[in-house]
């Protein structure tokens, strides 16, 4: 499996904790892309129309993107022992992954506005952020 990644994204982090947590690390070709919101990488567009990381090229050429996703697909191959499969159980797990995802992306977000000069930055949109984080 091919793996499109980046250190930097902390969704690539995500699945690389749940690809290590489920001993699937070692099937990983792990290929260095960068992705970023004005400049599509061509590399990832071929496997992801969104040319966002991670992107999970399997072995018969399919894509799968997004950390849920992908961090689901590796839980079904290790047989379903990180996520619970149904009940109060997975919709807790369910919930964590939304809660998780949602920090991501206003930390991101948060880090971006901070990276503005100042005269640029938009104070209520980093309040917001600060209150959400």
């Amino acid at each position: 499996m091919k793996l499109h990644w980046s250190p930097k994204s902390p969704y690539v982090r995500k699945v690389m904790v749940c690809a290590h947590e489920l001993q699937l690390a070692d099937r990983l070709q792990l290929v260095r892309s960068v992705a970023a919101m004005l400049r599509p990488n061509p590399q990832i567009m071929r496997d992801n129309p969104l040319s966002k990381i991670p992107t999970l090229v399997l072995e018969d050429g399919s894509a799968l993107f997004d950390s849920v996703v992908i961090c689901e697909y590796f839980d079904t191959l290790a047989g379903g022992t990180l996520f619970p499969p149904r009940g109060a159980r997975k919709w807790q797990a369910l919930r964590w992954h939304a809660l998780g995802d949602g920090l991501l992306d206003a930390l991101i977000l948060w880090r971006n506005e901070n990276e503005r000069a100042q005269a640029q930055r938009l104070e209520p949109l980093a309040q917001a952020f600060r209150a959400k984080t």
